[in-house]
C-alpha cells in the first residue's frame, strides 16, 4: 500500500513547521513509500525543527540502517516547500537550525547549508536559458531530464563546489549513490546521460 504525502502531511508546509506528530506521519509514509524498516521510535519527540537541524551522520546514528535515506528524502521536502515558496515574491522562509530567516531569493539550499546534487541539477533545469545546452527537461512531468554536456555540467558543479579536479566521471558516481537512496533512477527505457527523479518536484 502506497501512502499518498498529500493525505499526510499539508503540501507546502516547510519541514521545520512540523510538529512531532507531522514527523512521526512523514517518517511512516517514507516507510511505505521505500519499504524501510520500522524506525519512527528513533525519532520519537522530535520537532520538525529538530529534524532540519540534524546532519547526515546524526540521522545514521539514530537509524544506522536507513538514515541516510531518510536525511536525502528529508532534503527533498524541504526543497519543494521552498519552490513552492519563491512562486511568492518578497515571502521569506524558515530553514530551521542556526540558519534562521533567509530571503527567498537565495539559491535551492538554505542558507548556511550545503547544496546537494540533486538539487544543483535542478537548479540548471530552472533555468533552460543559461544551462539548455548543458542539461535540459525530456519529459519535465515525469522528471526525466538529458545531460547534454557532461564536461560542462561537472565544471559548474566544480565551481559551486569549489573543486576544480570535478570531472564527469566523480559526478557520474555521485548521481549513482542516489539510485539506492530513490532520488534519482535510470528511465525505464535506459540511454546514455539520461536519468530520472523519482519524485518530481
Amino acid at each position: 500500500m502506497r501512502l499518498s504525502p498529500a493525505a499526510l502531511l499539508p503540501l507546502g508546509w516547510h519541514p521545520a513547521d512540523w510538529s512531532p506528530g507531522n514527523v512521526q506521519k512523514w517518517i511512516l509514509w517514507t516507510e511505505h513509500q521505500y519499504r524501510l524498516p520500522q524506525i519512527g521510535k528513533s525519532f520519537q519527540e522530535l520537532s520538525g525543527k529538530d529534524l532540519c537541524a540534524m546532519s547526515e551522520e546524526q540521522f545514521c546514528q539514530r537509524s544506522p540502517a536507513c538514515g541516510d535515506i531518510l536525511h536525502a528524502h528529508l532534503d527533498i521536502w524541504k526543497s519543494a516547500a521552498w519552490m513552492k515558496e519563491k512562486a511568492a515574491p518578497g515571502d521569506v522562509r524558515y530553514c530551521g537550525g542556526d540558519a534562521g530567516w533567509a530571503d527567498s531569493e537565495v539559491d535551492s539550499s538554505c542558507a548556511g547549508q550545503p547544496i546537494h546534487l540533486w538539487q544543483f541539477l535542478k537548479e540548471l533545469l530552472l533555468k533552460p536559458h543559461n544551462y539548455g545546452r548543458f542539461i535540459r527537461w525530456l519529459n519535465k512531468e515525469k522528471g526525466i531530464f538529458k545531460i547534454e554536456d557532461s564536461a560542462q555540467v561537472a565544471r559548474l558543479w566544480g565551481i559551486r563546489k569549489n573543486r576544480p579536479a570535478m570531472n564527469y566521471d566523480k559526478l557520474s558516481r555521485s548521481i549513482r549513490q542516489y539510485y539506492k537512496k530513490g532520488i534519482i533512477r535510470k528511465p525505464d527505457i535506459s540511454q546514455r546521460l539520461v536519468y530520472q527523479f523519482v519524485h518530481p518536484v
